[in-house]
């Protein structure tokens, strides 16, 4: 018996055998050992999941211009490997690519206008994208408090809608799809604060409510303890009248680097630890400007020589009011006394103050993909004024002597917290409301 187990003919037709099973069914002989998952056919996704969506819909794969178009992030880093996009038609259609995604055990991933920056989104391989921008429906409520907008929606966008109506809301953050960060944080809180009801898609393809009496454990979790609970197809958010009017005062000073410890300890007056009024906030950046920033001489190991065309990082700060130059110059004023190398002012309607203020609304080239970002945060309850010495001299050096990285900066945030302390800190996730500023 022995001699025929391994008789070279019994042994070559096991092993080809097995070799067959496992071409035909790798993942049932070996789900643990080798979890091969072999992607469909454009023909085949386009059959089964193309007739499923409603009409409006659509959906491109590789090779077409429309999904280069779609794929393309603001941080090249967080593209990852797509094997399909789907543009929905309805709402409906999300669930409908997220279970269509599940029956063939591809990963998939819901975005909007494409600027997350963490890396782990790029490490998404033959994955459903489904591009929500679709989803960008604005309804004001009756009353006048609320809004019910899609999950494709872009704050650019929102205030627009909203200010045709003199209203306005909170919103955050970061540039370009999502505008420049908590003007009003001061009088109506958190983002996440002013959710009123959901509509989500879980990982399952379930379609949801979620709110305070709607599965409201995640309508807790969903405002503040991260991302990943599952996609929002709309949502109601509360929405107010414009308390003074729709234009921001604002300022731009540019500071020497010398200037440093005294613009940040009159930061520090102005914050008042946490005190700041609400119609006030501010924004500042470590960055380099080559028209104002100081030359120095550094010397060049590689080349053996001293290089004196490398220029310092400066400070640039502004200031935002909502209200009239005359009732923001008490706050202005103390900046404007340490003699900053450049200073403007200016009053825009609040809806365009990403765009003229910083730069960084829609379509500035800021917010042009194709190039790697990444950012990393810290709250504070005040700045340590010896400590941002330190941060700048590491990023000074690190700016002057590495030119791939002259694009990086150093941002800080200041807002008033007042709205956001008024809420009850047990209503939801989010878990930092005794930080007053974040870097």
């Amino acid at each position: 018996m022995f001699s025929r187990i391994t008789h070279p003919a019994f042994v070559a037709g096991t092993f080809f055998l097995a070799l067959a099973l496992l071409l035909y069914r790798p993942q049932r002989f070996l789900p643990d050992l080798l979890p091969i998952n072999f992607p469909p056919s454009a023909s085949k996704i386009q059959a089964d999941l193309g007739p499923k969506l409603c009409q409006g819909a659509e959906i491109y794969f590789p090779g077409s211009p429309e999904f280069g178009e779609y794929t393309e992030r603001w941080s090249a880093a967080a593209e990852g490997d797509i094997l399909v996009v789907v543009l929905p038609g309805c709402q409906r259609d999300v669930a409908t690519a997220v279970k269509f995604a599940n029956s063939f055990n591809l990963p998939f991933l819901a975005i909007g206008r494409g600027h997350g920056t963490p890396g782990t989104l790029g490490t998404i391989k033959n994955g459903v994208l489904i591009k929500i921008t679709s989803l960008d429906s604005i309804d004001i409520a009756a009353d006048g408090k609320t809004a019910t907008m899609g999950g494709g929606v872009y704050v650019d966008q929102v205030l627009a809608k909203l200010a045709e109506s003199n209203k306005v809301c909170e919103k955050r953050a970061g540039l370009c799809s999502l505008s420049i960060p908590f003007r009003y944080i001061g009088y109506a809180g958190l983002i996440s604060d002013n959710i009123v009801e959901m509509d989500v898609v879980t990982a399952n393809g379930s379609e949801i409510k979620v709110s305070a009496t709607s599965n409201p454990d995640l309508y807790w979790g969903m405002r503040g303890a991260g991302h990943n609970f599952g996609i929002v197809t709309k949502f109601q958010y509360k929405i107010f009248d414009y308390p003074k009017g729709q234009d921001t005062y604002y300022v731009t000073y540019i500071f020497t680097e010398d200037k440093l410890e005294a613009f940040f300890t009159q930061l520090n007056r102005l914050i008042n630890d946490g005190n700041l009024p609400k119609d006030i906030s501010s924004y500042a950046l470590y960055i380099l400007n080559p028209s104002i920033s100081p030359k120095v001489s550094i010397y060049d190991a590689s080349a053996e020589k001293e290089s004196s065309d490398i220029a310092q990082p400066v400070i640039l700060f502004q200031l935002y009011y909502l209200g009239t130059p005359d009732e923001a110059l008490p706050y202005v004023q103390p900046f404007l006394d340490l003699q900053p190398a450049s200073a403007s002012n200016a009053t825009t309607a609040y809806k365009n103050l990403a765009h003229e203020a910083t730069g960084t609304g829609v379509g500035d080239p800021v917010c042009a993909g194709g190039s790697t970002k990444a950012f990393f945060a810290a709250g504070l309850k005040r700045y340590n004024v010896t400590a941002n010495r330190m941060v700048y001299e590491v990023f000074s050096e690190m700016v002057t002597h590495v030119p791939a990285l002259n694009g990086s900066f150093v941002q800080f945030e200041t807002y008033s917290v007042e709205g956001m302390n008024a809420v009850d800190e047990a209503s939801s996730a989010y878990p930092h409301r005794e930080d007053n500023l974040l870097v």
